[in-house]
C-alpha cells in the first residue's frame, strides 16, 4: 500500500484550502492508498513535516502551495525515495507550469492517482546552502521579487504593479560571472538562473529550458527601452522572449556570479526574495528529485 501525506500551506495563494480536504477524501477513501494530511502552522513548519515523512518511508509527500511551498518541502526530499507530488494553489505556480500539472484540484489529484507508480527524475540546483527547483536570479527581477512579497497584494496584477515600478526605478548592473570555468563581465539588466522554463503564470524566461537535461539555462538580460516595453511584454506573454537580442543565454553546470563595484546582490530562490549576498555559487544537482509529473 502506497504511503501519501499532504502538506497544506493554508495562506499560500488567494484560494481557501477547506474544499480540498473534502476532494482528497471523496478520491481516496475507498482506494488502495493509505493518506494522510497536514498543515503547515509556521514559516519552515512544511520542511519539518515533510523530513519526518521520508524518514517514516512515506512514498509520495504532495505539496500544496506556491512555489515558496513546494521548494521547502521538495529540499526535504532531495536523493531519496520518497516522490514529490504538486497541488499548485500559489499564486505563479513556475514548476508546476513547467511540469504540465494543472491549476485544478481535481485534474491535479487525478495526475497523483494515476501516476503515483511512475515519478520521474528531475534536476535540481543548490545555491548557496540553498536549492532551487525552478527559477532564480539576480537584479530587477530579484527585486520585484522582494517587493512583491513584502507587498500586500496577491495574485497576477499584484505582481505586474511591481514589475511596471521596479522597471523605471532599477538599473543595471556589472558582473563578473565564471560559467563552467569561462569568465567573463555583462551590464545586466537581471540574470535568471533558470531550471525550469519560466517565473510563473506562464511567463517563460527560457521557453527551451529543461529540468531533465542536467544544464542550468542562464539568461542575461539588457533593459529594455522603454519605447519598446510593450514589445518585450508581448514576447514574454508569446513565450518567444528568446528570440529578441534583449537576451544572451549560456548554459552550465556551475555558475559564480558577483557584482564588479562590490555590491551586494538582490536574489531570489523560487520567487522568494532572500537577504542581499556578495556573492552566489549554483551547482547543477541531475536527477536528484523523484516529481510525479504531469502529462
Amino acid at each position: 500500500m502506497k504511503k501519501i501525506l499532504f502538506i497544506i500551506n493554508p495562506i499560500s495563494g488567494k484560494k481557501k484550502k477547506d474544499f480540498l480536504v473534502n476532494k482528497i477524501h471523496k478520491r481516496f477513501d475507498n482506494s488502495d492508498l493509505d493518506f494522510e494530511i497536514a498543515y503547515t502552522q509556521y514559516a519552515g513548519h512544511g520542511a519539518e513535516i515533510a523530513a519526518a515523512a521520508v524518514k517514516d518511508g512515506a512514498d509520495v509527500v504532495v505539496a500544496v502551495g506556491g512555489d515558496g511551498t513546494i521548494n521547502e518541502i521538495a529540499t526535504q526530499l532531495l536523493n531519496s525515495e520518497t516522490a514529490l507530488a504538486i497541488i499548485p494553489l500559489g499564486s505563479g505556480n513556475g514548476l508546476a507550469h513547467h511540469l504540465s500539472i494543472p491549476t485544478s484540484a481535481d485534474k491535479a489529484l487525478q495526475i497523483i492517482e494515476n501516476k503515483i507508480n511512475t515519478p520521474e527524475l528531475v534536476d535540481s540546483c543548490s545555491i548557496n546552502g540553498n536549492y532551487f527547483f525552478s527559477i532564480a536570479g539576480v537584479g530587477y527581477d530579484a527585486k520585484v521579487a522582494y517587493d512583491f512579497n513584502h507587498g500586500d497584494e496577491r495574485g497576477f496584477s499584484g505582481y505586474l504593479k511591481f514589475i511596471l515600478k521596479d522597471y523605471f526605478n532599477y538599473n543595471y548592473n556589472t558582473y563578473l560571472i565564471d560559467c563552467d570555468g569561462e569568465e567573463f563581465e555583462r551590464d545586466a539588466f537581471f540574470i535568471t538562473f533558470a531550471n525550469s522554463s519560466q517565473w510563473g503564470y506562464n511567463v517563460k524566461i527560457q521557453p527551451k529550458a529543461s529540468v531533465q537535461d542536467g544544464l542550468l539555462d542562464v539568461c542575461i538580460a539588457k533593459k529594455p527601452n522603454w519605447l519598446h516595453l510593450g514589445d518585450t511584454v508581448a514576447s514574454l506573454l508569446l513565450n518567444r522572449i528568446n528570440h529578441r537580442k534583449l537576451i544572451e543565454y549560456k548554459k552550465c553546470k556551475e555558475l559564480k556570479i558577483r557584482i564588479k563595484d562590490g555590491q551586494k546582490m538582490f536574489w531570489h530562490v523560487d520567487g522568494d526574495f532572500r537577504e542581499p549576498v556578495d556573492e552566489i555559487t549554483i551547482r547543477m544537482l541531475p536527477q536528484s528529485l523523484k516529481v510525479i509529473c504531469g502529462d
